[in-house]
């Protein structure tokens, strides 16, 4: 099975929306799109990412959170229209992340799941329910998506799994099932450090708890988003680790190639994790290559 891995894609898509959406916390965010973020985050690139990944047609292609930039629902249309052309249920998955419970409101008013559900779930599900974890039993691979965004006040971005999910979690990776196949679990936050300020503003708060159920679940591969930069690292102690893998954002344009928007593709194969590669955009061509 050949998974494409996509995050932090941050559409912005604001034609319409009045001004009194913005007297909120999203007067910070407006702020910082003008600003640090103009033209850093592209809907033509996210076009062309997507007839990438027609053209390359993996089995499935996972999204790790923030597809949007303030939680509207002119950006999460917008995200939702191009992510039905690479298919339904058993082509898509995709997490929030802290962007897409940008405000309380949005939060409360599962927007953001009202929206993706389809790429969550088979059929329509009670939102007032708990929805996460959620898991999709594919071709001898598990995808167990999780949700670690919660809304916060400005200039924070943590996120929390929190014990309910995590019980879930453990109940999840007990079964049978799920136990046979290969395990991938996805969030948005990151799990590694990171230097201050963003070491404690932007941190995974329940960061120990949520790592001993992976390694007692023996999952096999963590996917996040959150910090826009490519990770490729592990945790667990010897023969147990577990690959934690992020592309960055794959919609970003920066003149640091480090930086610039791209996407993984994984291998899976017996049960293992044989390939892991890098599709990169090519701001000169427009388009996305392989990485070399």
């Amino acid at each position: 099975m050949r998974i494409a891995h996509v995050s932090d894609l941050h559409i912005a898509a604001l034609h319409g929306v009045p001004l009194k959406r913005f007297l909120n916390k999203r007067v910070t965010g407006l702020a910082n799109l003008m600003t640090l973020r103009r033209g850093a985050y592209s809907l033509d690139v996210f076009d062309r990412l997507v007839d990438d990944l027609l053209q390359e047609a993996p089995d499935h292609v996972i999204c790790s959170g923030d597809v949007s930039n303030l939680a509207l629902e002119t950006e999460f249309q917008a995200v939702a229209d191009r992510f039905k052309l690479l298919g339904g249920f058993r082509k898509v998955s995709v997490v929030p992340g802290n962007h897409d419970v940008y405000t309380r409101g949005a939060a409360a008013g599962r927007r953001f799941e009202g929206f993706f559900y389809p790429f969550m779930f088979p059929q329509f599900t009670d939102l007032d329910v708990d929805l996460y974890p959620y898991v999709k039993q594919l071709e001898g691979v598990a995808v167990i998506g999780l949700c670690s965004a919660q809304p916060t006040l400005p200039f924070f971005a943590w996120g929390r799994v929190g014990e309910a999910q995590l019980a879930r979690l453990r109940d999840i990776l007990a079964r049978d099932a799920v136990q046979a196949a290969f395990k991938i679990v996805v969030l948005h936050h990151h799990l590694h450090e990171r230097e201050l300020p963003e070491g404690y503003t932007a941190r995974l708060r329940d960061l120990d708890e949520f790592v001993k159920v992976l390694l007692d679940g023996r999952v096999d591969l963590v996917l996040h988003g959150h910090d826009h930069h490519p990770h490729f690292g592990a945790i667990g102690p010897g023969d147990r680790r577990v690959p934690v893998l992020s592309p960055g954002s794959s919609t970003r344009l920066d003149p640091d190639q480090t930086r610039v928007a791209r996407y993984n593709v994984y291998t899976v194969e017996n049960g293992r994790l044989e390939t892991v590669e890098t599709k990169l955009f090519d701001t000169r061509k427009r388009k996305f290559i392989w990485r070399f």
